[in-house]
């Protein structure tokens, strides 16, 4: 697609998307958010990738939002880091089947506006570029810790256009990052940072949020640095608390969730740096496949009722969906609130561990009772005090 400038490029959308038969509302919505690319992005090849993307988007009618709008495939467990609180530290040489992929890649094209890539490392899966190259109509975002990703690599991401990395960053300071991500850690993603915006590449930030650093990195201060490097999106995860190394103090307290659901109406509330709306009165699952096909409804809850082997993967997955929204806890996150009970209703439902459990890559149930009486504190501060 050729790139122009404002003035020029709304009146040849509007005129493509009324050749596609999209609705006048749809189209509105559709040049609102190119106009908000264009004002993101410089490189007009990645312009280009989020236009095709969008036109997918709006000409196949997919109106999901949040986190019902994408799905989050888990490529490979190979990983070049050994974070001690990392749910996926099992199965490290295990890749997802090529087949399960383009399953999965068929089932988004009409049905899910992206796809979110995440492992183990899938900087690490060679696989990664060449899928984006040959899907040039699907945004792919990618979960990585930066570390390989040199100027090489920066210029592979920048020349397919629709493969955006997500750097995980998980403090203000060298130290308290590198106390999650291990020593050297900081300087790696540091380096990622400037070979991506050497090339023009876009990118965005995930923040683990724990009681150590959640005033650092949930602080306007370190959105503001993050932009100013270069940052165009954020996203922001609650620690759970996986292994035998995680410990009650990086649990979020009470006050600790609070300030980081405050802090994330904030930031959209306030434009600070682009972040997806993801917030429900309940949790109504993710769409999360795992690197052996099973569909699950939380990267962090490894129990699943169906693979992708089944077929019908829309049935499939409005199966787990319904299981998991009929169960019975307080607040949004299921995991957090009431992770037994959780267990409980969807064992009844023939649901079943997707690994072997041991302390080693599970929550272990004293470090859950930590998880639900902060949560549960949680909602009682949030209804005193309102977002």
């Amino acid at each position: 697609m050729r790139i122009v400038g404002k003035r020029k490029l709304i009146p040849e959308l509007s005129e493509l998307l009324s050749k596609l038969a999209v609705d006048h509302l749809a189209q509105q919505k559709f040049l609102v958010q190119m106009v908000r690319i264009t004002a993101m992005i410089s490189n007009p090849l990645i312009r280009a990738a989020f236009f095709r993307a969008y036109l997918r988007i709006h000409a196949n009618k997919i109106n999901k939002d949040g986190r019902h709008g994408s799905v989050v495939i888990e490529i490979t467990k190979r990983c070049n880091q050994q974070c001690p609180h990392c749910y996926s530290r099992v199965q490290r040489k295990k890749n997802m089947k090529a087949n399960t992929i383009n399953q999965i890649i068929k089932l988004v094209r009409n049905n899910y506006k992206h796809i979110f890539i995440t492992g183990g490392e899938p900087t690490l899966d060679k696989r990664v570029l060449s899928i984006a190259k040959i899907n040039p109509d699907i945004m792919f975002f990618m979960f990585t810790n930066g570390g390989p990703i040199d100027q090489s690599y920066a210029r592979k991401l920048a020349a397919v256009g629709n493969l955006i990395p997500i750097l995980s960053i998980d403090g203000y300071s060298q130290k308290q990052h590198d106390y999650f991500k291990g020593k050297g850690s900081y300087q790696r993603v540091m380096r990622a940072i400037k070979v991506l915006n050497s090339v023009r590449m876009p990118w965005g930030y995930l923040s683990m949020i724990t009681n150590i650093n959640a005033r650092q990195v949930l602080s306007k201060k370190f959105v503001k640095a993050m932009k100013q490097k270069g940052a165009i999106l954020a996203r922001y995860l609650e620690f759970f608390p996986v292994g035998p190394h995680a410990t009650p103090e990086l649990v979020p307290s009470a006050e600790t969730y609070y300030l980081m659901e405050k802090r994330k109406q904030e930031i959209i509330n306030d434009d600070e740096i682009y972040m997806q709306e993801t917030v429900q009165k309940k949790c109504l699952g993710m769409i999360f496949f795992d690197v052996n096909g099973n569909i699950k409804c939380c990267p962090f809850f490894h129990y699943s009722k169906h693979n992708i082997a089944q077929g019908n993967i829309e049935g499939l997955i409005k199966s787990s969906t319904l299981d998991w929204c009929r169960a019975k806890y307080p607040g949004e996150c299921p995991v957090y609130s009431d992770q037994k009970g959780l267990k409980a209703h969807l064992l009844k439902r023939k649901w079943r561990p997707t690994i072997s459990f041991s302390q080693g890559n599970s929550i272990t149930p004293q470090l859950a009772k930590v998880m639900s009486d902060n949560y549960r504190s949680f909602l009682k501060i949030k209804a005193a005090r309102p977002l």
